[in-house]
């Protein structure tokens, strides 16, 4: 009797493993000059982001770490993120793709150039089906402001192989040693900022 109620609750819980591993998760980036966020939908949670920005005296200090050590790391970062992302791709789905926005040069002739650049790079992506580009020449100023707003889905499983094949390439005591690092220096800034505080007030 034990054993039957014990393989009805494995076979359960296995069951429900496999449906959260095949639901789909939908993701949509809006990254420009006016509007950034990402948002993350699994089944009934919604995650958004990113947050208010904090004071720029805090973004200095986390600025202020190893800055060399992790620029030694990047090649190999840059190869586990490449490995990871072409796994994404390949098991993902693009819903749409919009970019919309100005692009001027001092020179109008320039600017159409790059513009016409532009119109004709879009007929050789493999998803112009879905893109939509809605990018004016500036013949008068020199700007570009461009926003990206693009969705995709995707399923569970894959997002979690992703992150194993980055975690899997990437240098591992290299970066988690550095990520320790960072951690006490951020310890340490905050705590003797608060001591500064503290004397202030004093």
């Amino acid at each position: 009797m034990t054993e039957m109620i014990a393989g009805v609750v494995l076979g359960s819980l296995f069951l429900l493993l496999v449906l959260a591993l095949h639901q789909r998760v939908w993701i949509r980036v809006v990254w420009g000059p006016d509007s950034r966020s990402i948002e993350v939908r699994y089944v009934l949670l919604r995650l958004r982001g990113p947050r208010k920005h904090r004071k720029r005296e805090e973004k200095r200090k986390r600025r202020k770490t190893s800055f060399l050590q992790w620029v030694r790391l990047v090649p190999e970062l840059l190869r586990a993120l490449g490995k990871g992302l072409g796994f994404l791709i390949r098991h993902s789905q693009l819903r749409h793709l919009r970019l919309e926005g100005t692009i001027g040069t001092e020179d109008p002739a320039t600017t159409g150039i790059v513009w016409g650049s532009i119109q004709a790079f879009r007929g050789l992506l493999p998803c112009a089906s879905k893109l939509e580009l809605t990018i004016a020449p500036d013949f008068v100023e020199q700007r570009i402001s461009v926003t990206l707003d693009v969705e995709g889905v995707v399923r569970m499983a894959v997002v979690l192989t992703t992150i194993t094949i980055v975690l899997w390439y990437i240098p591992k005591r290299r970066f988690w040693s550095l990520l320790r690092d960072q951690s006490r220096k951020a310890k340490k800034s905050t705590s003797s900022h608060a001591r500064s505080k503290e004397v202030k007030v004093v």
